[in-house]
């Protein structure tokens, strides 16, 4: 009996190597083409030092390398248990005189030696190629068997997850679907469910939640930022341990799943329900997303996308485990789950934890950071305690020209004063919840994080309306420590050296150089004191800038600055220099303009020129302009917003094409 048994486990191993063997070779011969041979191309091409970063043998062709991570593993797992989804294959497997514990093991072991081998050759080949052309420079042996353990370790992990979906389904490609909805599911709902608690609990951080964490929740994402942050050894447990507990999980499925279940959605009655309400869920926080995020997050049109898209979900969830759309009879569950939901959102509402009103106290805070965003408080909040102190920004194309700033904390305030008045808008925000709950198209985001003496943090987020809050806001934009962090040319050390600046304005020939100290000296001053001077109902208009400065330092470093419009000391500068009209558009470069009120035809044509001319041409509304003074005005008024009440057509004289802007405010002479 014994040697049958045998016989019948070595034609199951002959059967799965003739069946899945060909995608280890292919696997196999892509990893040789995709990293040691790439390894040698480049290095002949003298171009490795571009491919290979930090010494890290993923950013080799990364995206390819994740791809076959993420795509082999799950293949060969629906082609090893095939069989399972396949009536006769599954009657006539499991009539064998193996236990069904044995039959797994084998399967499941032939697949990882077709993913552990191609890994373990190319490892070696790598090694030889590293040796032989002496790349320690690049990587070393360590970097080696880094990406090889991790490799092996993410191929196993996906193939642990896939054969256990392919044990709990009777469909090879929902196996598929359900992988890839799985890896990217705790990413997805950690998203959608934060959204949507933001619609219901005024002053939720969503970005803090989130933007911190979801590199972390998936391995797709994970892997995608390994060039920049290496896998701790916390996060490789976590995947060695939820390997094992796939591993497991699919051992138990297989044994108790049902031969009959081929063909089946699911093949366990009592996942059905989780399938089914799960569809349900995430349709609904999807919709609700959808509509809340493109319709300004106005209430009656979130509910429309809870309605629409749980229902849909719920559909479509019973006709995949029903295999028919008669399903009607069925929708007395969605019923259940409707009321079940409507409870939840009414005790989300409710407030119950005093989320929504809590302040700290003025003598508890340590710092406070202030922005409309949560960026720059996420990355102080993440950095490893070598970065901690301090962090600092900088948002050019050469990151490495940081050095040439002073280094601080951007948005974060010590000042006494400043943290008052932060407190007494974050104080009139929570007085003015329905206003804030309220929606409007001309909003702007409030983030607001305390770090207090006792090492806690209170991190709130708002989204409220634009120019409604202009008196509490003032004396923080207008507070020395606000200034600095919003302006990097205030940060540059005071002994770099600046070669060279550049002034590009946008018409074409439009530009100034210069390299004499003495000129240089006197735009930094002017640039400094309009900084350090400019109002807050100047910082937060939205005329475009006259253009926009290159400062080129010392090492060929490079600081971007923009002429605002509101820099009195720049254009003074300039005009005494005789360069104003060298640099920015004038109304001697103009032969007229057309002005019109903004409406939503306007608005609809904006992504095409020619109908937006037409109309702003047939417009019984549009003026004609050709007044130097009218001109001047309609210049500095120029914005890069679209809903602002008036546009201009500017026609310029060198050029056949007029220039569309919006008006940031109604010109004086409409009536």
């Amino acid at each position: 009996m014994k040697s049958k048994i045998s016989s019948f486990k070595r034609g199951m191993i002959v059967q799965d190597f003739r069946m899945a063997g060909w995608i280890g070779i292919i696997y196999l011969i892509a990893l040789l083409y995709t990293i040691p041979l790439q390894i040698v191309m480049m290095h002949q091409a003298d171009r490795l030092i571009y491919f290979i970063q930090n010494h890290n043998l993923f950013s080799v062709l990364a995206g390819l390398q994740i791809l076959m991570m993420f795509g082999v593993p799950v293949l060969l797992a629906a082609v090893l248990f095939r069989y399972l989804q396949v009536k006769a294959p599954a009657d006539f497997i499991h009539s064998l005189p193996i236990k069904r514990a044995e039959i797994f093991h084998h399967h499941a072991l032939i697949g990882m030696f077709l993913l552990v081998v191609p890994v373990v050759i190319t490892s070696i080949v790598i090694a030889i190629v590293h040796g032989l052309l002496n790349l320690d420079a690049y990587f070393s042996i360590t970097d080696i068997f880094v990406w090889t353990g991790l490799t092996i370790l993410m191929n196993v992990f996906v193939f642990s997850l896939s054969s256990f979906l392919g044990t709990v389904t009777g469909i090879s490609a929902l196996q598929v679907i359900l992988t890839y909805i799985f890896l990217f599911f705790p990413a997805g709902i950690t998203v959608l469910t934060h959204w949507n608690v933001k619609y219901f609990i005024y002053g939720f951080p969503y970005d803090y939640y989130v933007i911190r964490n979801i590199d972390y929740l998936t391995p797709v994402f994970r892997l995608l930022e390994i060039g920049t942050k290496n896998f701790k050894g916390i996060e490789i447990a976590t995947y060695i341990g939820l390997t094992i507990v796939f591993y497991l999980l699919a051992i138990f499925a297989y044994k108790r799943r049902p031969i009959e279940a081929a063909t089946q959605a699911i093949a366990f009655r009592y996942l059905k329900p989780v399938f089914k309400y799960g569809v349900t869920f995430c349709m609904m926080l999807l919709g609700g997303v959808y509509f809340g995020e493109t319709q300004d997050q106005m209430f009656g049109w979130i509910l429309f996308g809870y309605i629409s898209g749980s229902l849909f979900g719920y559909v479509i969830a019973e006709v995949i485990l029903q295999k028919t759309w008669r399903i009607f009879r069925e929708m007395k569950g969605y019923a259940f789950y409707s009321v079940a939901v409507v409870a939840v959102a009414f005790l989300l509402s409710l407030d119950m934890t005093g989320f929504e009103k809590k302040l700290p106290d003025a003598n508890a805070i340590e710092k406070v950071y202030f922005s409309d965003t949560m960026h720059w408080f996420i990355e102080k909040d993440e950095a490893s305690e070598e970065e901690r102190e301090p962090l600092y920004y900088y948002h050019s194309a050469y990151p490495h020209a940081v050095s040439v700033l002073e280094k601080i904390d951007p948005y974060f305030f010590e000042d006494k004063d400043v943290i008052d008045s932060v407190l007494k808008l974050h104080r009139q925000l929570i007085e003015d919840k329905n206003l804030g709950m309220m929606t409007s198209r001309n909003y702007t985001n409030v983030a607001i994080a305390y770090e207090l003496k006792d090492g806690s943090k209170l991190v709130r987020q708002y989204r409220v309306p634009e120019n409604a809050y202009g008196a509490f806001l003032k004396p923080i934009y207008e507070s020395l420590e606000y200034r600095y962090s919003n302006n990097e040319l205030l940060r540059l050390k005071e002994e770099i050296t600046v070669d060279k600046i550049i002034i590009t304005g946008y018409s074409p020939s439009k530009k100034f150089e210069t390299v004499y100290p003495e000129q240089i000296k006197e735009i930094l001053h002017a640039l400094k004191t309009d900084m350090l001077t400019e109002p807050y109902e100047q910082m937060i208009s939205k005329r475009e800038s006259w253009a926009d400065i290159e400062l080129l330092l010392e090492n060929n470093e490079r600081l971007y600055v923009s002429w605002k419009k509101s820099y009195t000391h720049f254009d003074e500068w300039m005009k005494q220099n005789e360069l104003l009209e060298k640099v920015r558009d004038v109304p001697a470069d103009i032969d007229y303009a057309l002005v019109t009120r903004n409406d939503e035809r306007i608005k609809a044509a904006i992504n095409n020129k020619d109908e937006l001319i037409a109309i702003i041409k047939e417009s019984p509304e549009t003026v004609k302009i050709d007044d130097p003074a009218l001109l001047e005005e309609c210049l500095y008024e120029a914005s890069w917003g679209y809903d602002t009440d008036y546009v201009v057509l500017f026609y310029y004289k060198n050029s056949n094409t007029p220039k569309f802007n919006s008006l940031a405010n109604t010109p004086s002479f409409i009536k």
